[in-house]
């Protein structure tokens, strides 16, 4: 038995006492936040901050990381984006930050007052080029300035930490289940919220907060959220995330996850009844975002996990737990879609998803060589993304400078040059082969997990060709996430810790 399978049992009580906890404190969290905002008494005005030390503070000496992990992502799914909007300031983004480099210096103390050898994981060369390339970029000659560069280089490393929380948290299938029971909840708030928000006016959604206001009216350097049917004017629902399409970018990340957990056997059975009960919430959440991208990277994911174990061990269950889930959502899934509320998805139905998607961006892509040419170093750090719209240092936007930054790839050319695309190209491929190579592990549990983040991956790589995906939440803390996990199972598989199926021409030859 591999050390990383014996650790099983001693896990489990563990981690679910840990998912428990975690919730109870995300929702004691949530409660009090929306109180703040509502509330008029400046003592629950500062109650709000206090409590946001005290869970920092406790994720900086808390040993427990699986629950620091757990904390940190219910706030960035339900909280973060929430916050944003409701105040209509980006500082509230920065909770997110104290939080995560709370948990991040806690490790590192630890690690260097105990003089403990710190992991150097596959893929550590390409992260710390990244790093390095995003410094460099400071002192990029075509950036607005210094400060302005500097303050910009927070939308490319900030949640690079993941990679290591990912390597170090999430080391048996026990936690990737975890994973995906937060994932699930995560997705089935949003998808809740977000089919309320479809069913509000326009103004009434603006009543939410100045963030809202602005997200569905528009402002001068932000179009509407909005699209007609019939000339009426309809919402494009943020749920609970800082941009519309949030609930469904969640929904994408939890559906393989759903599907792992149907289908990993007796192992994951005890996690089963969450994905049963939430698996329609979360096809919920991808169908009323309004976000046709992430409908269709969410097929792309759909195709990729069952492409990637209906061949394998047990892989005739993966299909029978996709058609038991898709026979729970089609009653609602189809009139949501078709039928009593206006959509957007026309114009994706199969026989027009691939002209669609390459009319949507054909602009933009067409200029991918156009700006390899004009910025081969970068245009200068903070020239695009949600960087370009700070103040620091004085803001000259990417769309000022007419330049677009509407797919990951002219996005990156703009910010950081070739350089970064090849980075971060080479980061993406890497994790989807760590993936595949993955594929051979014979625990059909363990190898469903992975199978459904290796999915994910694909199907937010998808995203790349209709928006910049690694400065955005959820997308990106979820790539540096996935990174750092398949970053240690590549490892354990390599060195022989995790047993592996042999190849047919292998078994054939070890035959003879």
């Amino acid at each position: 038995m591999s050390p990383a399978t014996a650790s099983l049992r001693v896990i489990r009580p563990g981690f679910q006492r840990a998912v428990g906890v975690s919730i109870a404190g995300a929702v004691a969290a949530s409660l009090l936040a929306v109180l703040a905002l509502q509330s008029t008494n400046t003592a629950v005005h500062v109650a709000a901050p206090v409590l946001l030390a005290g869970v920092a503070a406790w994720m900086f000496f808390s040993e427990r990381y699986e629950r620091t992990l757990a904390v940190l992502l219910l706030y960035l799914g339900l909280l973060d984006g929430f916050l944003k909007l409701k105040t209509g300031s980006t500082i509230a983004t920065l909770g997110r930050d104290v939080l995560l480099y709370s948990f991040a210096l806690g490790v590192l103390v630890r690690a260097m007052l105990r003089r403990h050898a710190l992991p150097s994981p596959p893929l550590l060369f390409g992260v710390v080029a990244w790093v390095f390339l995003c410094v460099a970029q400071i002192f990029n000659p075509a950036a607005v300035s210094l400060t302005h560069a500097a303050a910009a280089i927070r939308q490319h490393i900030e949640f690079v930490p993941l990679f290591f929380a990912g390597y170090l948290v999430l080391r048996s299938k026990e936690r990737l289940a975890g994973l995906f029971v937060l994932l699930i909840i995560v997705a089935a708030v949003n998808g809740v919220v977000a089919l309320v928000q479809e069913h509000l006016t326009p103004g009434q959604l603006a009543s939410w907060g100045p963030g809202y206001a602005t997200e569905v009216f528009g402002s001068g350097t932000l179009s509407a959220r909005e699209f007609y049917v019939n000339g009426v004017f309809h919402v494009r629902p943020p749920a609970l995330g800082g941009d519309f399409g949030f609930g469904g970018a969640v929904g994408l990340i939890a559906l393989p996850g759903t599907l792992a957990l149907l289908s990993g056997g007796s192992r994951l059975r005890q996690s089963s009844w969450v994905a049963w009960l939430g698996g329609p919430l979360v096809i919920l959440a991808i169908a009323t975002s309004q976000a046709r991208t992430d409908v269709v990277a969410a097929a792309v994911a759909l195709i990729a996990f069952l492409g990637l174990t209906v061949t394998s061990r047990r892989g005739a269950t993966v299909l029978v737990a996709a058609l038991a889930l898709a026979a729970l959502s089609y009653l609602g899934a189809t009139q949501l879609i078709q039928g009593t509320g206006p959509n957007r998805y026309s114009s994706i139905a199969p026989s027009k998803v691939v002209s669609t998607t390459v009319n949507y961006r054909a602009s933009t892509l067409s200029l991918i060589p156009t700006y390899a040419l004009a910025f081969p170093l970068g245009a200068g750090m903070g020239s695009a993304g949600p960087a370009a719209y700070a103040a620091v240092g004085g803001a000259v936007t990417g769309a000022a400078r007419g330049l677009d930054a509407e797919s990951e790839f002219t996005f990156l050319e703009i910010e950081l040059g070739l350089p970064g695309l090849a980075i971060l190209l080479t980061l993406t491929g890497t994790v989807i082969w760590f993936g595949i190579r993955l594929r051979r592990i014979a625990d059909p549990a363990l190898q469903r997990a992975l199978m459904a983040l290796t999915a994910v991956s694909i199907g937010v790589a998808a995203v790349w060709i209709v928006g910049p995906v690694s400065a955005t939440s959820p997308f990106a803390p979820f790539f540096w996430l996935c990174a750092g996990t398949m970053a240690y199972w590549y490892g354990e598989i390599r060195c022989g810790r995790v047993q592996s199926r042999s190849r047919p021409l292998r078994a054939a030859l070890a035959g003879r």
